[in-house]
């Protein structure tokens, strides 16, 4: 209840320190609104699907309200990685140093004997795995008191550790790209794929690496993550590489360039992405095309995402929903409270409700937008 009074005052004071509404009823419609969507987040704290678990710790950590700190504190022990993971950020994020203690925490390889089974390798492979989110989430931290512990995490036994301790230290600063450069020339196309993620997360070496494979290679795996990859740089050059990846023999290479023209805020991303959308493209081409012309304060058409919530695919309504989270149109607040209120998935309800209530936040003189 404390989280739910707390959060809810955020939200309303928000609001009503807000411009202006058009109307005292269509004022007090909003927060009305933004009461449910805190108190249905809040409520889903202690989903039955970790998903959920993890998207709600996310979105307290992505509000900045510190009425959120006590429940992700608690959410630290959570059975499941991913979540820890998403609470740890959550409380970095409202400046709680203990999320950092508790990603390291998460990094630290769990002492266990050989795997006498397929299954128990299976679980070893899953845990490593997910403490190589952890080591990854700590170089978007950009703290470097993290560095101690990622130096550490180069001595790991599972190679997935390694590499995104490499890369989260060549995020800060504290290292080179020099070995996922090399990989880039590798004759297994997974190992050139690995390093092309790799070069992407660190945005700052292997542009023209990235661009020849694009361009070049043979593999759609390794193209996709070079078309992800570019939409780390602030390079003009690449725009038209991405805009011709648009129309790749692979679906997979297709969305990746998609992604990045989103991610890349210039006019020309904007003109290739309205290209995209006039082409009337696949759902998801379209959806993300949508999604980043709103969030540039771009015309798009809200149907396609209404039509979108209306189908069963839970990944492309989570498409969706960033759509109208850009959108300041009244339509995308209704459709958002709709999804919220209807949906039959908890991630997407979870979700919306989020954007909900970041719309409002959003909405404060000085607030974020």
């Amino acid at each position: 209840m404390l989280l739910l009074s707390a959060v809810g005052a955020f939200v309303v004071a928000a609001h009503a320190a807000a411009r202006p509404a058009p109307s005292a009823a269509s004022d007090d419609a909003a927060s009305a609104l933004g009461r449910e969507a805190v108190a249905f987040l809040a409520g889903r704290a202690a989903d039955p699907d970790p998903e959920v678990r993890a998207l709600v710790a996310a979105a307290w950590g992505e509000l900045g309200n510190r009425a959120a700190i006590s429940t992700l504190k608690k959410a630290l022990s959570d059975e499941n990685a991913d979540v820890r993971i998403a609470s740890a950020a959550g409380l970095l994020k409202l400046g709680e140093i203990q999320g950092l203690l508790a990603l390291i925490d998460e990094t630290k390889p769990i002492k266990m004997g050989p795997s006498v089974n397929p299954a128990e390798e299976l679980r070893r492979m899953a845990r490593d795995a997910a403490r190589a989110r952890a080591a990854l989430k700590l170089g978007e931290t950009g703290k470097t008191t993290a560095v101690a512990a990622l130096k550490t995490a180069l001595g790991d036994p599972a190679g997935v550790v390694r590499d995104a301790a490499a890369v989260s230290l060549a995020r800060l600063g504290q290292g080179d790209c020099v070995q996922f450069l090399d990989a880039m020339k590798d004759a297994d196309e997974g190992v050139r794929a690995s390093a092309a993620r790799s070069l992407g997360l660190i945005g700052r070496d292997g542009l023209e690496a990235l661009k020849k494979a694009l361009a070049g290679d043979a593999s759609a795996s390794v193209r996709a993550e070079a078309a992800a990859a570019l939409g780390s740089f602030d390079d003009p050059a690449s725009i038209g590489l991405l805009a011709t990846a648009l129309a790749d023999k692979s679906g997979r290479v297709r969305l990746a360039a998609a992604r990045a023209l989103a991610r890349r805020d210039d006019s020309a991303s904007t003109a290739a992405l309205k290209k995209l959308a006039a082409a009337s493209p696949p759902p998801e081409l379209g959806l993300i095309a949508a999604a980043a012309l709103a969030a540039r304060a771009e015309p798009s058409d809200l149907g396609l995402a209404e039509l979108t919530l209306g189908q069963k695919d839970p990944d492309l309504k989570m498409l969706a929903l960033v759509a109208l989270a850009g959108s300041n149109r009244r339509e995308a607040r209704e459709l958002l409270a709709k999804a919220m209120h209807e949906d039959a998935d908890a991630r997407v309800r979870a979700r919306a409700a989020a954007i909900l209530i970041a719309r409002l936040r959003d909405a404060a003189p000085g607030g974020p937008k």
